[in-house]
């Protein structure tokens, strides 16, 4: 079905050494994706996911693409928590044709997010945010810098307790959780950089909109 120029967030994933997984780790992977996407959408029914050739993603949000980057940050938390990791390029734009598949729409969203995964894996990164405005582009690549330098010294520990706070958790709700104590959590979401995490996704929220 073809659509004319709805704004949207595309979001293109790769999983990092999904080659050295061995079949059950496989299958642990898949099924984590699809129970993320299963719960995200329960709060924001307009995202898109879907997953390709076993080790690859592909999603969109629309009428909520302001969350597209608390969305992508939440996963990347909820695999890290487990040992996996993905890398993730975001791009703002549109989509001009819209397939009952997310892998076949096209648009300017997934033209601008696709190239991003050849230069994250260049760079060795994990995320990257762009879009065709320029000023925009230019902003986020700074966003995407301190992103990256955080994620990459995410540990387990600390992506599960940032993947509730995410979620708009309070630190006793996610001491409950966790079965640690507050204090605990606390110090596992300073050392993870959770003020930057929350200051980033809310200027992503703010701006976004705007393109």
């Amino acid at each position: 079905m073809a659509v004319t120029m709805v704004k949207a967030v595309a979001v293109t994933g790769d999983v990092i050494a999904s080659s050295k997984l061995n079949t059950a780790e496989r299958k642990e992977l898949q099924d984590r994706i699809e129970s993320f996407s299963a719960s995200f959408s329960k709060r924001f029914p307009d995202l898109q996911l879907q997953q390709y050739r076993g080790d690859s993603l592909q999603a969109t949000l629309t009428n909520n693409r302001s969350q597209a980057l608390s969305m992508a940050l939440q996963l990347q938390c909820f695999l890290i928590a487990v040992n996996f990791h993905i890398r993730l390029g975001l791009g703002a734009g549109e989509i001009s044709y819209e397939s009952k598949d997310v892998i076949t729409s096209d648009g300017t969203a997934f033209q601008q997010s696709g190239p991003l995964l050849d230069d994250l894996k260049k760079r060795n990164e994990l995320i990257a945010i762009t879009a065709g405005n320029e000023a925009f582009a230019a902003e986020w690549q700074v966003h995407s810098a301190s992103l990256n330098f955080l994620l990459q010294r995410l540990s387990a520990a600390q992506a599960e307790a940032l993947y509730l706070l995410m979620q708009n958790s309070t630190q006793d709700e996610i001491a409950k959780t966790l079965n640690i104590s507050q204090p605990s959590v606390h110090q596992r979401l300073q050392a993870a950089g959770a003020p930057v995490y929350m200051r980033i996704i809310q200027r992503f929220e703010s701006t976004v909109t705007l393109l």
